[in-house]
C-alpha cells in the first residue's frame, strides 16, 4: 500500500526537470537505460531509497513520455539494450531516429552497451 503513494515522484515537475537535463546530456549516437538516468538523480526526501531504486526507472519513463521536443528521447532504452514498446508506432520512429545517428541494433534488436553506451 505504501508504494501506491509513489506512484509519481512527490514533487513530478522537479523530477521531471531533472531527468530532461540529464537526457540533452546525451550525445548523439549514444544510448543510456531509464534505470541509468534514475540512479543519477537522488531519491527526494520522502521517498525511502529502497523504495526510490525500485519505482524510479518507471518514474524517468513517465517523465520521458510527456518530455519537451528539445530532449533527445529517443536515447533513452531499456535495461535490456532493446527499445520499449509503445501505442502509436513510437519504437519504429525511436529506432529510425537512432540508427540515423549511428546506433546499430542486433539480430534480436538490442544495441550493445559498451559500444553505444
Amino acid at each position: 500500500l505504501r508504494t501506491m503513494a509513489y506512484s509519481n515522484p512527490p514533487d513530478p515537475k522537479a523530477y521531471n526537470a531533472q531527468v530532461y537535463e540529464i537526457v540533452r546530456q546525451i550525445p548523439a549516437g549514444r544510448v543510456t537505460t531509464y534505470g541509468q538516468i534514475a540512479a543519477m538523480i537522488l531519491p527526494p526526501a520522502a521517498v525511502d531509497p529502497a523504495t526510490y531504486t525500485r519505482l524510479s526507472p518507471r518514474w524517468v519513463g513517465s517523465a520521458m513520455a510527456q518530455c519537451p521536443d528539445d530532449v533527445p528521447w529517443q536515447r533513452v532504452i531499456n535495461a535490456q539494450g532493446k527499445i520499449s514498446e509503445r501505442r502509436g508506432g513510437g519504437s519504429l520512429l525511436q529506432k529510425q531516429l537512432l540508427e540515423e545517428e549511428g546506433v546499430e541494433f542486433d539480430d534480436h534488436d538490442r544495441v550493445d552497451f559498451k559500444k553505444f553506451g
